[in-house]
């Protein structure tokens, strides 16, 4: 699942072609703005923009369904465990019938706590959805120099890059492992919960040595070419150094939500509440 979640997308769209400070900025106001908000209403209005950017960048709507079923399960005991012990419960979804024994006119789970539940779940999905966003429509190199672009040093944008360079890699030298393991006639998927994670965490052993083999290659691959980390360098296909007036434009809409989201916030306390 996340591995088809990290395909490339196509580059003829508007989201592919924006300039990396323009995606950083998204991803500052999606990660920013969910803790402003409160209210389930502009956390989903919110989230419905993502969806719409994510649809208009040609990400496909079983694309999407997979990375939520990722984090259901998650979300499903957000919710469950704000409903039953938000702060911001107030009206009750249930009530203990007075006869029964101990529990008896026990308050079962809030409305306001679930909304908030809800409000997690969109806190959770919309920086996860906005990062699988930015990362399919951008090359590594574009990450890097982005990074390097906005003040990052360069040691640290290509620590950053290799790492998600390695994060695909990782899922299918897990999936090459499965393989090997169906040749031999056992199928974790098919399995109880228990068999597999018992059979992940022996796994984990193959995986981390491979890892480790590529990670010792890629260091013998950086000392033969005389790698030194150094900023001043060029690049087969570098980026525009300006931006354009539209991308400034993007920039600033950005940076503007998210001053007037906390400036509301402050001065007249909207999406402080729930609903």
């Amino acid at each position: 699942m996340v591995s088809y979640a990290l395909q490339r997308l196509p580059a003829e769209t508007t989201v592919a072609r924006a300039d990396m400070r323009v995606k950083f900025a998204l991803l500052l106001l999606a990660s920013s703005v969910i803790f402003v908000w409160n209210s389930i209403l502009l956390q989903a209005a919110f989230l419905a923009c993502v969806l719409g950017l994510m649809l208009s960048a040609g990400v496909t709507a079983t694309t999407i369904r997979k990375l939520v079923l990722i984090v259901l399960p998650a979300l499903v005991l957000i919710t469950v465990i704000q409903g039953l012990w938000s702060p911001f419960g107030r009206t009750p979804v249930f009530t203990v019938p007075d006869g029964v024994p101990v529990l008896g006119s026990l308050h079962i789970f809030y409305v306001e706590g679930l909304l908030f539940g809800l409000v997690v779940c969109c806190r959770v999905l919309i920086p996860m959805l906005a990062f699988q966003l930015v990362f399919m429509t951008s090359e590594p190199n574009d990450i890097v120099l982005g990074l390097v672009r906005i003040g990052v040093p360069y040691r640290v944008a290509f620590l950053f890059s290799t790492t998600f360079r390695f994060v695909p890699l990782l899922f299918q030298e897990l999936e090459g492992i499965k393989e090997a393991q169906r040749l031999r006639g056992i199928d974790i998927d098919d399995v109880g919960m228990v068999r597999k994670l018992v059979a992940l965490g022996r796994m984990l052993v193959p995986l981390i040595m491979i890892c480790l083999t590529k990670a010792q290659l890629m260091e013998i691959a950086l000392q033969a070419k005389a790698f030194s980390g150094s900023a001043d360098r060029t690049s087969l296909h570098p980026s525009r150094e300006q931006l354009s007036p539209g991308e400034w434009l993007a920039i600033g809409t950005c940076f503007g939500l998210l001053a007037g989201a906390i400036a509301c916030r402050v001065l007249y306390g909207l999406g402080g509440k729930v609903l």
